[in-house]
């Protein structure tokens, strides 16, 4: 074991100072600036400033180069700061070491996938976690990226089985459920209807909370020519969470006229004394009065809703709509549209994205049931 391998095995304590059992009055003088440089050197990756760091490691590694561990740290540096060729580089250098260790060969493997996946070399990734995987089944951590790619490459049925075959299965039961519901999608894609429904009724099994397979559910129905049952379905998904209520409206849309009138109007008598206090299903029940042509009563609700000077893109588009139908019908010196222009401009101050994800912030003008950013599930809610 070399003198720096030792030092790497004592860092685990005391991450910014010298392993206990280095006396530095001991060492020589180059070996004491390696080892102040070494130190430097993580103090910048501690601190992020990735560029410092790898600075300080290269001078390490360009002295000390028996020591594998160094190279590992190097390779996650230039990673982390973009560098994808020089990082491919140092961790593929590393493999060809002769008599490297075991744990050493496998670390730097998975930093290798790791290597592929940034650099969006996504088909290499995808084999070296599956090479991973079949040397070490029980590597959970290669099963987790995995699956993730499989997941980037639409690859639903793959994912699937690996998340069902994790350890905490009982705690990631919504990511099941929507990797569940993708499945039933992409069956009934491919003309399969009977795969379809029965991998719907198993994501609903699997959560029953979850919007995303009601939704899609009740679309099924349709398609089925089940009303009844489609309507039940987004009915559901509406209950669950009245703050997606739009995911469903869109879905009356695409009814013939009759029905969807019809169904409409049932949708909001049933449910307005309940949820008329929601903000979301508020907005959605202003545009099916503008539909409607009661104009009057939309145009009371839409000045309650500014006056809150929230911004919502839905706001600008509810008042271009009233506006057209007020001009279409009264014209443009009619009481009512004097006032919502004047209203409109005292109040709408700004414009935000009407998605949003609780964990890492990014907004988002469709809803998605997975941040593209930080690839959390259910995290995305509407402002």
């Amino acid at each position: 074991m070399s003198f720096w391998r030792g030092c790497l095995k004592k860092r685990k304590e005391h991450p910014l100072q010298p392993p206990a059992a280095v006396d530095e009055k001991r060492l020589s003088g180059a070996e004491a600036n390696l080892l102040k440089t070494y130190f430097k050197g993580l103090s910048y990756v501690l601190s992020n400033e990735t560029d410092k760091a790898v600075a300080e490691f290269v001078k390490v590694a360009s002295v000390d180069t028996t020591t594998a561990e160094i190279y590992l740290a190097l390779g996650q540096l230039f990673r982390n700061s973009g560098e994808m060729e020089r990082a491919i580089r140092v961790h593929r250098d590393i493999l060809l070491r002769p008599n490297l260790p075991e744990e050493i060969r496998r670390q730097t493997f998975f930093e290798i996938g790791l290597d592929y996946k940034k650099a969006g070399l996504l088909d290499r990734a995808l084999r070296t976690f599956e090479e991973i995987l079949a040397r070490e089944p029980r590597n959970q951590a290669a099963r987790r990226e995995l699956s993730s790619l499989y997941i980037s490459l639409r690859e639903w049925e793959k994912a699937l089985e690996l998340y069902r075959s994790f350890p905490d299965t009982q705690a990631e039961t919504n990511i099941i459920a929507h990797l569940t519901t993708e499945v039933a999608k992409a069956a009934e894609a491919a003309g399969n209807h009977k795969k379809a429904l029965k991998f719907f009724r198993q994501a609903l099994e699997i959560d029953e909370k979850c919007i995303d397979t009601w939704l899609h559910y009740g679309d099924f129905h349709l398609r089925e020519g089940k009303l009844k049952e489609a309507l039940a379905a987004w009915d559901k998904a509406f209950t669950l969470n009245p703050d997606f209520v739009a995911l469903v409206i869109q879905r009356f849309l695409k009814l013939p006229v009759e029905k969807r009138e019809k169904t409409e109007s049932e949708f909001f008598t049933r449910h307005l004394a309940e949820y008329g206090g929601n903000r979301k299903f508020n907005l959605a029940y202003l545009a099916y009065l503008i539909r409607e042509g009661r104009l009057e009563e939309a145009g009371e609700r839409l000045r309650q809703v500014m006056a809150e000077k929230s911004g919502d893109a839905e706001v600008f588009s509810l008042v271009r709509d009233l506006l057209e139908k007020i001009r279409e019908s009264a014209g443009e010196n009619s009481p009512l549209y004097h006032s919502l222009v004047r209203d409109f401009f005292s109040t709408q101050l700004r414009f935000e994205k009407p998605y949003l994800c609780r964990r890492c912030g990014y907004q988002l003008d469709k809803m998605a049931w997975r941040c593209p950013r930080c690839t959390s599930w259910d995290t995305i809610f509407i402002r």
